[in-house]
């Protein structure tokens, strides 16, 4: 499925990549008839007329082929490509973990659909996981949820403090 959308990609570009060209190619076959006006013309005023014209069909002309140019082929294969974005499913904070600050806001854009937001009072919310997470998360089957406010371990009463996080984990009850 993600071949097809890449070789679809590829072909439309090649479609617009023509249609550039087409459009040059008039653009030149005009500017040919146009100057063979001009060498038969003895009005002076029609000669700048046509030259006037010739401008501006060259100034298209260029505009078209700079078009045509930022069509240029991918600078990567369809498997360079589908292994990076493998790479980046598989672990993100790997990727977030050993980047530079460029990379770990890339990383954050393409893991999370909206901007993490974050309260005063309880923290970090719960984020909106982008759409390839959401789809991946499907297949697992496992019930996900945030931890506790406390961290992982649940408080424990202790005779000093109010409250102390020990190392005492109840077990999961399993449906």
């Amino acid at each position: 499925m993600i071949r097809a959308a890449w070789d679809g990609r590829t072909a439309h570009v090649a479609e617009q990549a023509k249609a550039f060209r087409t459009k040059i190619e008039k653009a030149e076959k005009q500017i040919d008839t146009l100057l063979d006006r001009i060498v038969e013309a003895t009005n002076p005023s029609v000669a700048s007329a046509y030259e006037a014209k010739i401008a501006k069909l060259e100034q298209e002309k260029l505009i078209e082929t700079e078009k045509a140019e930022n069509l240029a082929k991918p600078a990567h294969t369809f498997e360079e490509l589908f292994e990076l974005a493998m790479r980046f499913l598989l672990s993100p904070y790997d990727i977030w973990k050993n980047g530079a600050l460029p990379v770990r806001r890339t990383v954050l854009k393409l893991a999370f659909s909206k901007r993490l937001r974050y309260c005063r009072e309880s923290g970090v919310r719960t984020p909106d996981i982008a759409l390839p997470f959401k789809a991946l998360g499907s297949f697992c089957g496992v019930k996900k949820e945030m931890a506790r406010r406390g961290g992982f371990e649940p408080p424990t009463p202790w005779f000093v403090a109010k409250y102390s996080i020990q190392l005492s984990y109840r077990r999961a009850e399993r449906p």
